[in-house]
């Protein structure tokens, strides 16, 4: 892993918000369920609110097995919808790509290093005390799209190595083109 691609700035205050907002939106549509209100809530309050939200959603799908795969590829084509519109409207370059998902990852308050394409850690992440290992397996649907998206890679795949909900020390994954990845 290259240091080089390391954490930077984090989002201004606003600007977590208004990820989560649009977050919240992808997942109520990829979920098929209405996004609770953060209308008044501060970025903090707001990424709380989220967790739990996709917590309780991903509960419910998981519940109904039938239902889990189907619920993973709408969110992850969500994702790749939004990580696409982000590319384009930042003319995100591939050399830039993995510094505007890092930022973005940053905003939720998650901590991600390494290259697109390429290895990644995801060395911090305030999902991973919320959710279950399962919970992130359906996650990563969400992580494979975006990162698909903002990088102009439509057949890369995302693969996990092990979790942070599984008690290592990081998530570690690999993001290269090929087959998708069903981790």
């Amino acid at each position: 892993m290259r240091p080089q691609n390391r954490a930077g700035s984090r989002p201004p205050v606003w600007m977590r918000k208004l990820e989560v907002t649009i977050l919240m939106r992808t997942f109520s549509q990829a979920f098929g369920v209405e996004a609770p209100s953060l209308r008044g809530l501060t970025a903090t309050e707001s990424l709380r609110v989220f967790r739990a939200f996709t917590a309780a959603c991903m509960e419910l799908a998981l519940e109904r097995p039938p239902v889990a795969p189907y619920v993973r590829h709408r969110l992850g084509e969500e994702a790749r919808e939004l990580g696409t519109l982000v590319r384009r409207s930042l003319r995100v370059t591939p050399s830039r790509a993995f510094s505007v998902a890092a930022f973005f990852y940053r905003g939720i308050d998650i901590e991600l290093e390494g290259t697109l394409p390429g290895e990644l850690r995801f060395v911090r992440c305030s999902f991973a005390q919320r959710y279950t290992p399962a919970d992130c397996w359906l996650m990563s649907a969400f992580d494979e799209g975006f990162m698909c998206g903002v990088s102009g890679m439509p057949d890369a795949a995302l693969s996990f190595s092990c979790r942070l909900t599984q008690g290592a020390p990081c998530c570690r994954a690999r993001f290269l083109e090929g087959a998708k990845a069903t981790s």
